[in-house]
């Protein structure tokens, strides 16, 4: 299970490096990526313990960007 987290994690963190302003809410990376809601979420979740992900908002308006140091 953790490969696939982790495979989600990267389609995510790709997504917002090459997507305009490195933001995008949680459903439009959903729907972009083609991954259920669960796996988005768990990569997001990965990224953001990680250090590379922000979150802001809530509910359907939830937002995710990258961090500034997030390419390290």
């Amino acid at each position: 299970m953790n490969y696939y987290i982790g495979e989600a994690a990267g389609k995510v963190y790709e997504f917002l490096f090459f997507f305009k302003n490195s933001e995008a809410t949680i459903s439009k990376i959903q729907k972009e990526l083609d991954l259920s809601e669960n796996f988005v979420n768990m990569g997001i979740g990965w990224l953001s313990h990680e250090g590379k992900a922000d979150l802001s908002g809530k509910g359907a308006r939830t937002k995710v960007r990258l961090t500034d140091g997030s390419n390290n």
